[in-house]
């Protein structure tokens, strides 16, 4: 599954991911997304390539807000962003498995670095470990 039929499939009956406020589990999803992968250098990379235009487009982001400086603004929001995805899977760890297996798929394809890894770990915790 690609990024973008993973995020096209947000909000649809019979995904895993149907959540009560698509909008709401998008903007948080980007917000984590944003801080984990290298969205600024993902021109090399299709699939990231193809997320921003997505975030560009969808979830009304700009250039600006996908750059590394806005990103430190997003990192000190990553719990209010966890506690969303949290909240909109019901606390499903089914599906909160998923998420995460979603996300680190991600992170294969962006070959972060172990900061970002870092971000991942730290969502893990917060979705699992309260």
């Amino acid at each position: 599954m690609t990024v973008k039929q993973w995020y096209d499939s947000i909000g649809k009956k019979d995904s895993i991911f149907d959540v009560r406020d698509p909008e709401k589990f998008k903007e948080a999803t980007a917000a984590i997304l944003c801080n984990i992968l290298h969205l600024d250098s993902a021109q090399k990379k299709d699939e990231l390539q193809e997320f921003c235009t997505l975030l560009e487009k969808d979830a009304h982001f700009d250039k600006t807000q996908l750059s590394s400086s806005s990103q430190d603004a997003l990192k000190s929001n990553i719990e209010k962003h966890t506690e969303v995805i949290k909240e909109q899977l019901d606390n499903d760890k089914v599906k909160m498995m998923e998420f995460m297996r979603m996300l680190n798929r991600f992170i294969m394809v962006d070959k972060c670095k172990e900061e970002d890894y870092c971000i991942f770990e730290k969502v893990k915790e917060l979705l699992f470990d309260k």
